[in-house]
């Protein structure tokens, strides 16, 4: 597996706080599936130090969510207080799709192409 886009202490950076001991393997887990998934759409970006910061920033991104809320609740209730979160966002390390489309576009796969095909009259 190929190294991480960012690190746990990128991960401590981005929350303002030390992990927890116990925090530690769930961060470490959720920057490897962040990354593959961020490879996935993007380019393999095999160099985190080479990999453009929108790959970076998405991985922290999506950890962060992870962390915030591992357990991926949508909704909760205490009382008068109340909190729901859209369904639309994602849960666990899954990207969002405006996510997907800045890493397509890093990568230069985004958009629409017109290929010319000689046998209908195009141009080589």
């Amino acid at each position: 597996m190929a190294t991480p886009l960012a690190t746990t202490a990128d991960v401590e950076a981005r929350l303002g706080r030390a992990l927890d001991p116990d925090e530690v393997p769930v961060a470490e887990a959720a920057l490897k599936a962040a990354s593959a998934k961020v490879r996935f759409y993007g380019l393999p970006w095999p160099n985190p130090e080479t990999a453009p910061d929108i790959a970076t920033t998405t991985v922290l991104d999506v950890v962060e969510r992870k962390m915030r809320n591992p357990e991926g609740f949508r909704s909760e209730a205490e009382g008068g207080y109340q909190y729901a979160r859209p369904a639309s966002d994602p849960t666990g390390t899954d990207l969002k799709p405006s996510e997907i489309k800045m890493l397509q576009a890093a990568a230069g796969v985004s958009g629409l192409y017109s290929v010319p095909i000689a046998s209908l009259g195009g141009e080589l």
